[in-house]
C-alpha cells in the first residue's frame, strides 16, 4: 500500500508490553513471600487463619489484575496495523 508510514502507536504500544510483562511477573508474585511463611507456620493462632485467607486472596486479585493488564496490551498491539496512513490519529497518538 503506497503512502503509508510505520505505525508509531503500536511500537509505542510494543514497547511498553515488555515492561508491563515484567510488572505484571512482580506484582503476581509479591505476596510469595508471605505466602510461604504462613505455609510453613509463620504465624498460628488467634486471627492468622484470617490473615491467611485474605493475604491469598489478594494474591490472586493482583494477579488476576496483572494478567488482564498483559491480556489488554496485547489485545491492542495485535489489533493495530503495522503501517498506517500519514495522516491516520495513530501518527498524532500521543498528542491525544
Amino acid at each position: 500500500m503506497a503512502g503509508e508510514v510505520p505505525n508509531p502507536y503500536k511500537s509505542a504500544v510494543g514497547r511498553a508490553l515488555g515492561t508491563v510483562r515484567g510488572q505484571a511477573t512482580s506484582a503476581s508474585s509479591a505476596l510469595d513471600g508471605a505466602k510461604k511463611a504462613f505455609a510453613a507456620g509463620a504465624w498460628t493462632g488467634g486471627t492468622s487463619d484470617a490473615f491467611s485467607a485474605d493475604l491469598t486472596g489478594r494474591a490472586g486479585t493482583a494477579k488476576a489484575g496483572a494478567d488482564a493488564c498483559v491480556t489488554e496490551l496485547e489485545t491492542i498491539y495485535n489489533k493495530e496495523p503495522d503501517k498506517v496512513e500519514p495522516d491516520a490519529w495513530q501518527i498524532h497518538w500521543h498528542n491525544l
